[in-house]
C-alpha cells in the first residue's frame, strides 16, 4: 500500500511538472483542449495522475474547466488577472517585509545573501529557469522569516498562480538585472532593519514588475494584431 501510494505521487509529480512546462514554454497555448486520455497516452501513465495534475494546475491558474470546449482548457492570462496578483501581492510583501525586518535571524539573513548570489550567477549564465526559482526563494525566505504562517500560506499561493508571468518577467534579460538589485537593495535594508525603507522597496519591486508586464503583454498582443471578425 505504501509503496503504491509513492508511485501514484511520484507519477502525479512528474505529469504536474510535464504538463506545467508545455503551458509556460507555449507548447500548449491559451485555450488548448487538454484531453486525459490522450496526456496519459503521451506521458505514459494512467489516467489518475493526469487528473491529479490538472487539479493543481487548476488551483495555480494555468487550466481550466470549460463546458464550452467540453473538458479542461489552457486558461487564458490576461492584464487584468497580473495587476490583479501583483497588486495583491505588494500588500503581502510589505506586511511580510515589515515583519521579517525585525523577526528575521542572522542566519536568515546570511541565507538571504546567498540567494542574491545564487540569483546573479543564474543572471549572468542566462538560466531562466535558475533565475525564476532563485527570484522565488528569496521572498519564501521573506516569507519563512516574517514568522505568520497564514500570510506565508496565501502569499506562497500568490506565487503559484503567477508563475506563467514571472517567467514572462524574467526572461528579459534587463528585467532580471533589474530584479537582482532590488533584492539587493532589500536585503540591504533588512540587514540595517530599517523597515520603512525595506517596505518601500519591496512594493517599488512589485510595481515595476506590473509595469514591465504591463508593456510586455501590449507588444504582445500588439504582434498577434487584432481579432478576426466574427
Amino acid at each position: 500500500m505504501t509503496l503504491n501510494a509513492l508511485e501514484f505521487s511520484r507519477m502525479g509529480d512528474l505529469a504536474y511538472q510535464a504538463l506545467r512546462d508545455a503551458i509556460v514554454s507555449g507548447e500548449f497555448t491559451q485555450g488548448t483542449r487538454l484531453n486525459q486520455d490522450e496526456l496519459a497516452r503521451r506521458l505514459g501513465v494512467s489516467r489518475a495522475p493526469i487528473r491529479d495534475a490538472l487539479n493543481r494546475l487548476e488551483a495555480e491558474g494555468l487550466v481550466k474547466t470549460s463546458s464550452r470546449a467540453g473538458g479542461v482548457v489552457v486558461a487564458e492570462v490576461s492584464e487584468r488577472e497580473m495587476v490583479d496578483i501583483y497588486e495583491l501581492r505588494a500588500i503581502l510583501d510589505s506586511a511580510s517585509t515589515r515583519l521579517a525586518c525585525e523577526r528575521m535571524s542572522d542566519k536568515d539573513l546570511r541565507n538571504l545573501a546567498e540567494i542574491v548570489e545564487q540569483t546573479e550567477r543564474a543572471t549572468q549564465a542566462k538560466d531562466l529557469n535558475g533565475i525564476v526559482q532563485a527570484h522565488a526563494e528569496f521572498h519564501y525566505l521573506v516569507y519563512a522569516a516574517c514568522g505568520n504562517a497564514e500570510l506565508t500560506r496565501v502569499a506562497r499561493n500568490l506565487w503559484d498562480r503567477s508563475y506563467r508571468f514571472r517567467v514572462l518577467a524574467l526572461s528579459s534579460e534587463e528585467n532580471a538585472r533589474r530584479g537582482v538589485e532590488q533584492h539587493r537593495s532589500i536585503l540591504v535594508a533588512l540587514r540595517a532593519r530599517d523597515a520603512a525603507r525595506a517596505v518601500a522597496l519591496a512594493e517599488e519591486h512589485n510595481h515595476s514588475s506590473i509595469r514591465h508586464l504591463r508593456g510586455r503583454m501590449k507588444a504582445g498582443e500588439d504582434r498577434r494584431g487584432p481579432d478576426p471578425a466574427p
